[in-house]
């Protein structure tokens, strides 16, 4: 395609539609490609790739971006379809967790949607921090420009999750001594604990709850009162609780509702 005249911020809306257009129709598309195409600044680029991908519509690659299949592929709902719903909610429960997080602290971030807002947060303030994750999409938050370090584990990679896992990334966690980790779930009964569905990824999560000298659940107010096929995390072992609206009949001095 030939360069169009520079564009305006105001047009912005316009340029990031057409850039939908486009990624959708050759697959992905770089950095360089929408800077000439548009005639931006690289940092324009680099901006409208950014809102398009937190809006969940396209995949935000080292070079530049990736078409979203519409089929999405994760069994609890497709990924991209969850990255963008309640999004509102996920990224003040985010904003609450990062207030958290101190310098030079080690930290775990599950592979949840809330866990990913977290990691951007993370990667933009430029937090010095060490950060263990199996979500292969946490540690993408990171590729561009950061001040964390971040220590991926290995293991086989669950294609439904984007998340490795299996006795590897377990004996990868036990390693591992970490200040605080986040860990979203699927359900959560007070004085009970948390509840997902796939084991091989809940596995993980324990072994790296163990390893852990705090424990932050963050979950949006739905998740309450749900079980799933097993329970998780105990109760007990939950330091603080983030989510984003007050839950009716539930005092616990661990709840913190994110603002």
């Amino acid at each position: 395609m030939s360069p169009k005249p520079r564009t305006s911020r105001k047009e912005a809306p316009n340029r990031r539609e057409e850039i939908i257009q486009w990624v959708r129709k050759e697959g992905s598309l770089s950095y360089e490609q929408i800077q000439k195409r548009f005639a931006v600044a690289p940092m324009t680029a680099r901006r409208d790739v950014a809102a398009l991908a937190g809006q969940g519509k396209v995949v935000r690659s080292l070079r530049g971006a990736t078409w979203v299949p519409p089929d999405g592929f994760l069994a609890e709902g497709p990924l991209w379809e969850r990255l963008g719903k309640n999004l509102p909610a996920k990224r003040s429960i985010a904003k609450a967790a990062a207030r958290l997080i101190k310098a030079n602290s080690t930290l775990y971030l599950d592979g949840s949607t809330t866990s990913i807002e977290l990691a951007r947060i993370i990667a933009r303030q430029r937090l010095e921090v060490t950060i263990v994750t199996n979500s292969v999409l946490v540690s993408a938050c990171f590729c561009n420009a950061s001040s964390s370090r971040v220590v991926q584990l290995g293991g086989t990679l669950n294609l439904l999750s984007g998340c490795t896992t299996g006795t590897d990334t377990e004996a990868a966690a036990a390693q591992f001594f970490i200040d605080v980790g986040f860990f979203a779930t699927l359900g959560y009964i007070p004085g009970e604990g948390t509840y997902e569905s796939f084991a091989d990824t809940f596995r993980v999560k324990q072994a790296v709850a163990k390893r852990c000298a705090q424990v932050v659940l963050i979950l949006d107010h739905t998740k309450f009162g749900k079980r799933s096929l097993n329970r998780v995390l105990e109760d007990a072992t939950i330091s603080t609780i983030i989510t984003d609206r007050p839950v009716p009949h539930l005092k616990d001095p661990r709840l913190i509702l994110a603002s």
